[in-house]
């Protein structure tokens, strides 16, 4: 299937320095590693303590690392402004597009998201209870707003910079559609994985491909935002890993990032990416 047509709106954001400088985008994600690694070590540094006495070890932790990502966005916020005069909401496109495509999007992907998950898995993977429900639904709206955080933080950074600026700078789709897919991707390399890590990395790129497609097709961040919001809804907040992302989950996986019997589900996954990419885009075309 081809991810990209000749008929793609234009980037999102349109860009006034056209064509897009790559000295400014290179400065750009410099001077945005060098805020990002200083605001978020003030993250922890600051924030450590009071969450971890307000929550409960497992859960304070995830929260602590959820919200962290709003350091991505206060870094690429003071970015903006002081290369390219414009802020955060400038990168989500015309707003009478992103609200209407983003709920249009989630309305179609969520069933679909549903049934997914509730499709069993193999015996070696058959989820265990982590949190009781009142306590799950206790911390829920946390939950759910710290998701919001994290991929908002991803969406404004990969497809709302970095891929809008590739894509007024070069017209093949190779380098502005699949450099920050591929860039995305290897961020999510984690050598605890083990055998398993390249798979994560090929899941993600492919995740970032789709959600850079349905940007490029629609003119808005909204698409992808809404399904990478249900995407890491259900894996992290309903059924995760025993790890440090994993204690507001309702469910454990009885097995480590490294567990061969995890790639037994790996093409599933693949393939899952894939229909939710197929249902967005019916939502889209709407």
């Amino acid at each position: 299937m081809r991810l990209m047509t000749a008929d793609a709106p234009h980037p999102t954001p349109s860009w006034d320095d056209a064509p897009a400088t790559l000295w400014r985008t290179s400065a750009g994600l410099c001077i945005f590693i060098v805020l990002y690694g200083l605001l978020i070590s003030l993250w922890f540094m600051t924030a450590t303590s009071l969450i971890a006495g307000l929550l409960p070890g497992p859960a304070a932790a995830t929260v602590l690392m959820l919200f962290s990502f709003a350091s991505a966005l206060l870094a690429l916020e003071l970015v903006l402004r002081a290369l390219h005069g414009r802020g955060l909401i400038a990168l989500t496109g015309p707003g009478a597009l992103f609200w209407p495509q983003l709920l249009r999007v989630a309305l179609h992907a969520l069933p679909v998201v549903v049934v997914l998950s509730l499709l069993p898995l193999p015996d070696a993977l058959t989820p265990v209870r982590h949190l009781d429900l009142a306590p799950w639904l206790a911390l829920l709206p946390l939950a759910l707003a710290g998701v919001a955080v994290q991929i908002a933080a991803e969406e404004f950074l990969f497809r709302g910079y970095l891929q809008s600026r590739l894509q007024a700078r070069f017209r093949h789709p190779v380098l502005w559609l699949g450099l920050p897919a591929l860039f995305f991707g290897l961020l999510h390399f984690d050598p605890a994985g083990g055998d398993n890590a390249p798979w994560f990395v090929l899941y993600a790129t492919l995740f970032g491909l789709v959600t850079g497609d349905l940007t490029a097709r629609s003119g808005s961040l909204g698409p992808a935002m809404a399904l990478h919001f249900l995407n890491n809804c259900i894996a992290l907040t309903v059924t995760s890993f025993p790890d440090g992302l994993g204690g507001l989950s309702l469910w454990h996986l009885p097995v480590r990032p490294d567990d061969p019997a995890l790639q037994a589900v790996i093409p599933l996954e693949l393939g899952a990416t894939l229909v939710l990419w197929l249902a967005a885009r019916v939502a889209i075309r709407r």
